[in-house]
């Protein structure tokens, strides 16, 4: 097959094969996660499962660092090589990788620090406690590592190696699902072995990466020496800020549901929490696959001034996010029993609960995909305050509004109606905003141009 190039006219077509790469790749790296989840919760029992589910929502918030560093660079690195400066392309992108490790060597002994005080505002209790210590502190040791993982996560699309980058995720996902299941399994090292799985997994991806763009190729880009310039750095920190604070936020509504839900139910709620999270994993990585495409795509032809093009972009990838969001939905009702079975069928008292759960909480697949593209959206256009809007009222003003008010009115259960709920005022909201802006208002975005006949 042809590779799809930046300076191409995108169709339906187009648009999905170019994003089919980094959509695999995220799909297999939270497939992989998936299945650390379940050799927890089967080698290890619901409390070590629950633990891990309340130290993810500090490791992702922090995680979302390489987020912004990959997705607001993918845009200016984009529009650079738009305008034909690979020298400013490359030297932004070494800048990039720099940062995500500097970043990572100074917040990781913080957040080991206060890591204690941080699990206890969730409400971890003295007896789960111990549980979580075990593998967070390990986990954030290899802070460095992950932010520069999480950084090319995004980084990929720009740099024009999509295919190269799910060759990485793959080994790497595999990588971690062997050593999960030698250390927990074999050697029973209990959580330290997840964890200890995870960092030597993620230590592989990093090398491997570093190492490749260290090799000078005139044809791609590669690290060059750089000037710190303060206006790329805040440009790209700013730009990517939507894709952080929509993670930040999102873990720190996280962080707040299993509080609620370990005062409302318990435990086994959080457990059950963790298995809609390990789900919507894989279905997230689709939305956010197209995402990043969008990043990259509108940031070249912004650089390029192609208007037309940039308007047909914006609706096929809207288009496309609520077709697949209708189908993960169906997957996760057709599914749900099968799904929980895997996880927890060694208490069957727990089966139909959970199942119920994420019959329920999957209604925010049908309104995700659209959310996060419209996101990626402007900031690929470089209206970060957009997207800022978008990531925090998606990810922590309204599911938390509702996480309060629902079960107060309607008891303990409603709870799982806050992300749904959340979703779908977020979705509103993106409507708004595409409206006020003149350049992309719907009313005249979505009717028939030469774009929609492709």
């Amino acid at each position: 097959m042809k590779k799809i190039e930046l300076s191409e006219h995108f169709t339906y077509k187009k648009l999905l094969l170019y994003s089919l790469p980094i959509i695999l790749t995220a799909i297999a790296s939270m497939s992989f996660m998936m299945v650390d989840g379940y050799f927890v919760s089967n080698f290890l029992g619901v409390d070590a499962l629950a633990a891990v589910d309340l130290v993810s929502p500090v490791y992702y918030a922090v995680y979302s660092i390489g987020i912004m560093l990959g997705g607001g660079g993918s845009a200016l690195i984009a529009k650079y090589k738009g305008a034909g400066d690979v020298d400013a392309a490359r030297k932004c992108f070494t800048m990039l990788v720099a940062l995500a490790v500097l970043f990572g060597i100074i917040i990781a002994p913080i957040i080991i620090f206060f890591m204690d005080d941080l699990l206890r505002l969730q409400g971890a209790d003295d007896s789960i406690l111990p549980f979580c210590e075990e593998y967070g502190v390990l986990l954030f040791l290899f802070l460095p590592v992950h932010l520069v993982n999480s950084a090319f996560e995004s980084l990929w699309v720009a740099l024009e190696k999509v295919k190269f980058g799910f060759v990485l995720s793959m080994i790497v996902g595999m990588t971690n699902v062997f050593l999960d299941w030698l250390l927990m399994g074999k050697f029973s090292m209990g959580l330290k072995g997840a964890a200890l799985a995870t960092c030597i997994a993620a230590v592989l991806g990093s090398v491997v990466s570093i190492t490749y763009f260290s090799i000078r190729d005139e044809s791609r880009l590669y690290f060059v020496r750089f000037e710190v310039k303060l206006s790329n750095i805040w440009e790209v920190c700013f730009n990517g800020a939507s894709e952080m604070i929509d993670t930040v936020a999102e873990n720190l509504t996280l962080l707040v549901l299993n509080g609620r839900i370990l005062t409302l139910i318990g435990s086994t709620g959080v457990a059950v929490m963790g298995i809609y999270n390990y789900v919507m994993c894989v279905f997230l990585a689709v939305f956010y696959g197209l995402g990043s495409t969008a990043i990259t795509v509108v940031g070249y032809k912004k650089g390029q001034g192609d208007e037309g093009e940039i308007k047909g972009v914006l609706k096929k990838g809207i288009v496309l996010n609520i077709f697949l969001g209708i189908m993960s939905f169906l997957v996760c009702i057709l599914f749900s029993r099968a799904i929980a079975e895997l996880y927890v069928g060694y208490d069957q008292s727990l089966v139909p609960y959970a199942a119920k759960v994420l019959k329920i909480s999957s209604v925010s697949c049908l309104f995700y995909g659209f959310v996060m593209y419209v996101s990626a959206y402007f900031t690929g256009m470089e209206d970060g305050l957009s997207s800022i809007i978008i990531a925090v009222m998606l990810s922590l003003i309204a599911p938390i509004s509702v996480a309060y008010v629902l079960p107060s009115v309607f008891g303990a259960n409603a709870i799982w109606l806050s992300i749904p709920m959340g979703t779908m005022i977020c979705a509103i909201l993106c409507v708004i905003l595409l409206k006020v802006r003149k350049s992309s208002c719907l009313c005249k975005e979505f009717r028939m141009t030469e774009y929609d006949n492709e």
